[in-house]
């Protein structure tokens, strides 16, 4: 019984063996002993089931030229550049992807390639495509479409035409580290991961952030302090320089902190930098200089500075008086030995303008009024004492005895002080003293003249002898017609 059953069970597994020997030849013929790649296989999530190496090879490099006309979008401050792929030399890395393609489930045993011929049908395999550009070429590329997104730090600018402000508004500089962005871009074009699609780069950049802005400019609408003198009697090279240095300060804006010189803005004084001769005082005399009445300019916009109430860090009061203002309201420029110098010790910035009109000089200092509205303030000039000027006369042989000529007209010398007033309501509150000062007498100089007086007899016997040397003459041409 034993044996009859040994002998069915071998001849089933004789006709099993038979019957999985047709299968797998079957199957070998049929899916493993073929041309091309084999099913289930991608490159880039193409189908290349059945196709040769050429074919496959044909579709990478449609694939690759259709990805190099893909853009990189370059992004920089709400600024964008774009260019292709192609420019930068865009290439397949894996060359020799149809051929790996080729060679899965053709290595190994039999049974190893059908194993992996059947995982590649039911589970596929996709084989990605990497990329490489030319690191060198794409700085090149980036530096050029870059080229206007980098920018030089430009505060704000503010003018004052036809009374009113005008702001240009500030630009942020920018700045690109060429090098550093071909890299990062070089990066995500070559990971196996990019999806090879355009690309949105945000570029790397540096912004130097500019030091005064629009919105710290908009704080100038008041005006803080405004004064005006008159120029009218003087020479015509006068009035150009008091006119050239209005002109030379105009349009001065004075951030918190910072300091104005008013020689350092007006000089050098030169006819080249629109000075002309005029009137100036030295050594107790007034001369003739490039830039004379230069000095009204500093004294007006002194006055301004005063009403504006802003820290006065140097003044020097002139030798002699002036007609322009009165004693102790003046403010003397003399090479680097006097100056006006003055301080914004505000805590927004200030705008001065400097304006010529029917012989006149206007300074107007404007900002953001910071004083309360019931406070007020005056300016008074105290004289303390005078002193009379002395007289010198000069001998001069051009002119006759007893006629002079005033060369020089005197001045009496002062000492004053200038208070500054402050009112509230109307009533004074307080008096405080801005400076002193000290005016040195100028000199009467008249010229006297020592010319001597000809004499009447002299001129009488001069007189007789011409007429008879006259009436000789016509006697004697009578004759001669006789």
């Amino acid at each position: 019984m034993k044996k009859r059953v040994g002998l069915l069970l071998l001849a089933v597994f004789a006709v099993l063996a038979v019957a999985m020997s047709a299968y797998g030849w079957n199957y070998y013929d049929k899916y493993v002993d073929i041309e091309g790649i084999y099913p289930g296989v991608k490159i880039q999530g193409m189908d290349v089931g059945g196709k040769t190496g050429e074919e496959a090879q044909r579709m990478i490099d449609e694939y690759v030229e259709n990805v190099s006309e893909e853009t990189v979008t370059l992004q920089v401050e709400g600024k964008e550049k774009s260019f292709p792929l192609s420019r930068i030399d865009l290439q397949c890395k894996n060359t020799n992807t149809s051929e790996e393609a080729g060679q899965l489930g053709r290595t190994g045993n039999i049974l190893k390639r059908i194993a992996e011929i059947r995982k590649i049908s039911e589970e596929g395999v996709d084989i990605p495509l990497e990329f490489t550009v030319d690191e060198a070429k794409l700085e090149r590329v980036i530096e050029k479409k870059t080229k206007g997104f980098i920018t030089e730090k430009k505060d704000a600018q503010i003018t004052r035409e036809d009374d009113k402000f005008q702001i240009q508004k500030e630009v942020n500089g920018i700045s690109i580290d060429m090098e550093k962005n071909a890299k990062a871009l070089a990066a995500i074009i070559e990971d196996k991961n990019w999806n090879q699609q355009a690309i949105i780069f945000p570029m790397d950049y540096d912004v130097d952030f500019a030091t005064h802005t629009e919105e710290e400019l908009s704080t100038i609408q008041d005006v803080l302090g405004t004064f005006t003198t008159s120029y009218s009697g003087s020479t015509s090279g006068r009035c150009m320089n008091v006119e050239n240095g209005a002109k030379l300060i105009n349009g001065t804006v004075l951030y918190p902190g910072e300091t104005l010189s008013v020689y350092d803005k007006v000089a050098p004084f030169t006819y080249d930098n629109g000075y002309r001769l005029a009137g100036s005082y030295s050594g107790g005399k007034v001369i003739q200089t490039y830039g004379g009445g230069i000095c009204q300019v500093s004294t007006t916009l002194y006055n301004a500075v005063l009403r504006a109430e802003l820290n006065v860090l140097e003044r020097e009061n002139h030798s002699m008086t002036v007609h322009y203002v009165k004693l102790s309201e003046d403010a003397a420029i003399s090479g680097t030995e006097k100056d006006l110098k003055f301080e914004n010790n505000l805590d927004t910035p200030l705008y001065i303008e400097g304006k010529t009109a029917g012989k006149t000089i206007t300074f107007t200092i404007y900002g953001k009024e910071y004083r309360d509205a019931k406070r007020t303030i005056a300016f008074v000039s105290q004289q303390l004492s005078s002193k009379s000027p002395s007289e010198k006369k000069i001998k001069d042989n051009t002119l006759e005895e007893g006629k002079t000529v005033v060369e020089q007209q005197g001045s009496n010398g002062y000492t004053a002080r200038l208070w500054k007033v402050i009112y509230e309501d109307g009533e004074e509150v307080d008096r405080v003293q801005i400076n002193s000062s000290s005016y040195q007498p100028s000199q009467r100089i008249v010229r006297v003249g020592t010319k001597k007086k000809e004499k009447k007899e002299e001129k009488k016997k001069t007189s007789k002898k011409k007429t008879t040397d006259k009436k000789s003459t016509n006697k004697s041409s009578k004759e001669k017609s006789e």
